[in-house]
């Protein structure tokens, strides 16, 4: 006597139009959680037949029957090999319920003949089995009920159910009262950039109130489908900053001018006012250096080794040769920075013509209109190169993002290109290399000078460590801003957002770093986005569109 094998569903063959083309396919019965589905009863000498329990399945312990794990439409498969049969069976659930929480989907087919209708109430029981109480789409669930009626043909993927996205706060920020003008390279709402100029040595009346704080808000939190709480992120508050003659009310959150002066704004949070000394011509030996605690308009050059400092807005009218300027506002400089040893220093943004071998370190943004050629540019911000602008050789660094127009050439010193680094990261980086190469070269001249032995000394063990110490910081500091100082390799702190795009041509050989990942551009491209792809880790590269954020 051979065993039996029962099926506690029905199941029938039905026609589906697939691209207009006529298929085959089976349907079995809604089956319930928790309902046997196969059986198998054995015969009295041996068991030829065996049952597997596939997905939303389990088997008995006596591996006799198989039962559901949801409600759903069984598929049953058969594997012959010999006289031994293998009988296994999954359910597609009736709701798919996706990773996230954050929606369900329904699959409808055909009702069979002689099986109980399928209704909205036995739906929304099958919801409360799996616990979707939010969100749920009792419409969309009746009208396809009625659909599948209509024209008896499976309807799958059916959205009946989606959790609420959280609501991020907003961040606090100052609302400023006057006009204050474009923003060098402003990032606009479509994504564009305002190439606008700063207005600088904005006139401020005594008592003029300058701007308000606007609190930061909470956002709201959300459900996915089960109803369970989604935390939102809340936005971040501004400590406002005030210096020379101004005054911050933290009650009315107000900033006011307690003098008249000219006015400057840091970062969009440090706001100054201060005096305005203006200088007709050139920064020379008639001159000497200078030194204010006002905003600066020099109208002509800064001659070579000259210093010139100021508490305010800075403009130049001219070029800076081999000079040092030091600003603690914003920086308006009308031609370029010449020279090795020419170096401007700002705490706010920086806008400039062109900068041929000097240095630019910025608290801000960086906006360059025409070029640089071998220079050192650093922005705790963003650094933006006008679409006509030509940069060859030299090193770009930005905390966000860099945006160029023409970038590097074939007949120069390939450019290095890094965003989403912290510039004084990447100086501790290049400085702790170059320091290692030292250290390395120091103890090769020991072991020539003194023979290998030396190598067991304790000089030289106390040497090695040192080294050693250096090379593990070396390999762990991470560049990424705001990340804890030596956490490269903890996924927590490794992914960055920056991104680098280049609007007109960039060079073959031109080094892109993105935080901690770096890479060699091994052929010429054009109006290319370089960003780090989030599943591999890697630099990739995608077409650069105007308008994108």
């Amino acid at each position: 006597m051979n065993e039996t094998l029962t099926t506690h569903f029905k199941s029938k063959t039905i026609s589906i139009m697939v691209d207009g083309l006529s298929n085959d396919i089976v349907i079995s019965e809604l089956i319930r959680i928790n309902q046997p589905i196969l059986s198998l009863t054995p015969a009295a000498h041996n068991l030829s037949t065996s049952l597997v329990a596939g997905k939303n399945c389990t088997l008995t312990e006596d591996n006799l029957s198989i039962t559901t794990d949801v409600s759903g439409y069984p598929t049953v498969s058969q594997n012959k090999t010999g006289s031994a049969t293998v009988i296994s069976i999954e359910i597609n659930p009736l709701i798919d319920i996706a990773a996230d929480k954050m929606l369900a989907t329904l699959a409808l087919y055909p009702q069979l003949p002689g099986t109980p209708p399928l209704t909205l109430e036995v739906i929304l029981a099958i919801c409360q089995e799996q616990e979707i109480s939010c969100g749920i789409d009792e419409l969309t669930i009746q009208e396809s009920i009625e659909h599948v009626e209509q024209i008896g043909q499976p309807r799958l993927g059916i959205s009946i159910a989606r959790g609420l996205l959280p609501v991020d706060g907003d961040d606090a920020y100052l609302r400023f009262e006057i006009e204050i003008g474009p923003l060098p390279g402003k990032i606009l709402q479509d994504g564009s950039i305002d190439w606008r100029e700063r207005k600088i040595f904005i006139g401020i009346d005594k008592d003029e109130l300058i701007a308000t704080k606007v609190s930061l808000t909470l956002g709201t939190p959300g459900t996915d489908i089960h109803s369970n709480p989604i935390s939102q992120k809340p936005g971040k508050d501004l400590k406002v900053k005030v210096s020379g003659d101004v005054q911050y009310n933290e009650e009315s959150r107000q900033v006011l001018a307690t003098c008249s002066g000219v006015l400057s704004i840091v970062n969009e949070s440090d706001v100054k006012v201060t005096a305005k000394q203006t200088i007709d011509g050139d920064i020379d030996f008639a001159v000497g250096n200078i030194e204010s605690k006002n905003g600066l308009e020099i109208k002509g050059n800064i001659k070579p080794g000259f210093t010139v400092s100021c508490n305010g807005d800075l403009s130049i009218g001219g070029n800076i040769y081999s000079a040092t300027v030091r600003a603690k506002g914003n920086s308006k400089i009308a031609s370029g920075l010449i020279g090795e040893q020419a170096t401007l220093t700002t705490d706010g943004d920086v806008e400039i013509s062109f900068a041929q071998q000097a240095t630019i370190v910025s608290g801000g943004t960086v906006v360059i209109t025409k070029g640089a050629y071998y220079a050192n540019i650093h922005s705790k911000k963003m650094i933006l190169c006008k679409p006509e602008s030509i940069v060859v050789g030299g090193t770009f660094c930005s905390s966000l993002s860099f945006i160029g127009g023409i970038v590097g050439s074939d007949r120069a010193t390939p450019i290095t290109l890094v965003a989403g680094v912290e510039p004084e990261r990447f100086r501790q980086r290049n400085a702790l290399r170059a320091n290692i190469r030292d250290l390395q070269q120091d103890q090769e001249n020991l072991l020539q000078m003194n023979g290998q032995e030396y190598s067991e000394t304790s000089k030289y063990i106390k040497k090695a460590t040192a080294l050693q110490k250096r090379i593990n910081h070396f390999k762990k500091l991470n560049l990424i801003p705001n990340s804890p100082l030596y956490s490269k390799f903890d996924p927590t702190f490794n992914y960055c957002s920056a991104t680098i795009a280049v609007q007109g041509k960039i060079a073959s050989g031109t080094k892109i770093r993105i935080g901690n990942v770096s890479t060699t551009l091994e052929e010429e491209a054009a109006a290319i986005r370089f960003y780090i792809d989030r599943k591999t880790g890697d630099i990739v590269a995608t077409p650069y569109l105007e308008g994108k954020k």
